[in-house]
């Protein structure tokens, strides 16, 4: 078996080749609860498998996911546009509807009123 450090060393060449600008650290860990992940804030790459096999498969698929938020990312800008563009709306139409509550209450003693005399 290669040790850890030289296939950190392999990955992390990968990564320089492909122009990612991502660390590698490969800390196997069997009881965490993934495989593996991109922590954003130290742009670094965990993996967790104990096998290296399965440690390369991880390290595949987070390089993968890493390369289609680039893709995906402007439709996750569209979309919180639009929710931000609905949440605006929604919110306008409540106040309106808020305040012509009291013309309501209004309206509806006023007629209950005129019926009872």
């Amino acid at each position: 078996m290669i040790p850890k450090a030289a296939v950190e060393a392999k990955m992390q060449r990968c990564l320089d080749t492909l122009g990612i600008s991502l660390k590698v650290v490969w800390t196997p860990n069997r009881n965490h609860d993934k495989h593996g992940l991109i922590e954003e804030s130290s742009r670094t790459i965990f993996l967790f498998d104990e096998v290296e096999s399965e440690a390369w498969a991880t390290f595949t698929h987070e390089i993968l996911e890493f390369k289609l938020k680039d893709v995906t990312k402007t439709y996750r800008t569209l979309i919180n546009g639009l929710i931000e563009v609905f949440e605006r709306l929604i919110y306008e139409r409540k106040e309106a509807f808020l305040e012509s509550i009291p013309e309501i209450l209004k309206v509806i003693e006023g007629q209950k009123a005129k019926s009872t005399s």
